[in-house]
């Protein structure tokens, strides 16, 4: 469950943010999540809560903002999406949402049909910002 996982470096990234003042400072996190990551939200979700929880936070806003992503032929230089790429399978799927690097071993160029191409797009878990209050509440 690497969930838990992403969730525990959200709150440290938090905690880091935050230096040494207090954590009831600390207002607001903005997230993206990239497509490829395939993150079970509701797990994550639940796991961010908990973690943000134990901690001395006070009322914190989360949003995550989807990351789709964008792949870019090293070949012709063809920009596609996974929508544009047919035939992922559920298995092939959850292959790429435990590693998203295996993305390069089932998909092609929709365009020339290369297997060189890089990920530009919609990998991995980002903190976009972070809000933090000037004085405590």
């Amino acid at each position: 469950m690497h969930e838990w996982a992403l969730a525990e470096a959200v709150v440290q990234t938090a905690v880091g943010a935050l230096g040494d003042r207090d954590p009831s400072r600390l207002r607001s996190i903005r997230l993206a999540i990239g497509e490829l990551q395939a993150i079970e939200r509701d797990i994550f979700d639940y796991a961010l809560g908990v973690l943000l929880g134990e901690r001395s936070f006070g009322a914190v806003s989360v949003t995550v903002d989807p990351e789709p992503a964008t792949l870019l032929c090293g070949a012709c230089a063809h920009r596609w999406g996974l929508s544009e790429s047919s035939g992922l399978s559920a298995e092939t799927r959850e292959a790429i949402h435990f590693l998203p690097e295996a993305v390069h071993a089932f998909l092609r160029c929709p365009s020339c049909g290369s297997p060189d191409f890089r990920v530009v797009d919609g990998r991995g878990l980002r903190v976009v910002s972070i809000e933090v209050a000037e004085t405590s509440p």
